[in-house]
């Protein structure tokens, strides 16, 4: 079984055991999974390890002189800002740690995904591979094979799936989804309201936004009372309707104690090659 974190479409309620402990900050793998996790974001520095483009050649997005092309996606780098975010200092990830397990399958063929596709399933094949040596079971079973980029369409597929997920968050006063997109989407109008590209989250080829907003589940509600708790937040929040994102500016006005920015989820962000 391949366990993949697609957070377009994930929710709290809706995680698989795998993507509950990826979700979790580095000082907790341990705690989750053994000295195994320890181990698995310890080693040498090195270069990081491409998307495997052997199925998928590595697609350059037109340029123009204000429009710089897709470079490369740094997954070592934004594995150990993930770890540091969460408390961890001095993390040092081992390639070998996020690259999917001999025999491990391909989630992604025959799909459309976002450029940040790469860092969510790096980040589930560290804690995969962790999982199974600590339990002694085969890593192929939880971990995938790195994604690369997808052909025009799948990325074009996408990007309007992005782009009218989020007009419908702005329509019902929810923060966007700020997963990045492969390429400017392009305004859309709604009742008679017409966003921007920018208002529906784009900020340059393969450019996350910012940080995502949190769901808010009914499940999270503490019986009795109208206050909810939040998977991997300290404190709680109080008078907010379930069922939907806010910010985190949102929940702080709402109760949760503030500082805990570290939590968030920060979508990956891949380099870009100025336009010649």
């Amino acid at each position: 079984m391949i366990h993949i974190i697609d957070h377009q479409s994930l929710e709290v309620v809706e995680r698989s055991p795998i993507q509950q402990g990826a979700s979790q900050s580095a000082s907790d793998f341990a705690e989750l999974f053994g000295s195994a996790a320890t181990q698995a974001v310890k080693g040498t520095r090195v270069s990081a390890v491409p998307a495997d483009t052997s199925s998928n050649p590595v697609l350059k997005l037109p340029g123009t002189p204000t429009q710089p092309t897709l470079g490369d996606p740094d997954v070592q780098q934004w594995l150990e800002s993930y770890c540091e975010r969460g408390g961890a200092t001095n993390v040092t990830i081992s390639p070998s740690s996020y690259q999917a397990a001999p025999g491990a399958g391909n989630g992604y063929q025959n799909c459309s995904y976002g450029p940040d596709a790469i860092y969510n399933q790096a980040l589930c094949n560290v804690v995969g591979n962790a999982y199974a040596a600590s339990t002694g079971d085969n890593a192929a079973l939880f971990t995938s094979q790195l994604p690369g980029i997808p052909s025009k369409q799948a990325q074009a597929d996408y990007d309007a799936e992005l782009a009218s997920k989020n007009l419908q968050r702005l329509e019902s006063g929810q923060p966007i989804d700020t997963s990045a997109y492969w390429s400017d989407p392009g305004p859309l109008s709604a009742g008679g309201v017409t966003y921007t590209s920018a208002q529906l989250g784009y900020a340059g080829p393969g450019q996350s936004s910012g940080p995502e907003p949190i769901y808010l589940s009914s499940t999270s509600q503490i019986q009795g009372t109208d206050s909810f708790e939040l998977p991997g937040y300290t404190g709680t929040v109080t008078g907010l309707q379930p069922g939907r994102y806010y910010t985190l500016q949102e929940l702080e006005a709402a109760g949760l104690p503030k500082g805990q920015e570290g939590n968030q989820l920060n979508p990956g962000s891949w380099s870009l090659t100025p336009s010649s």
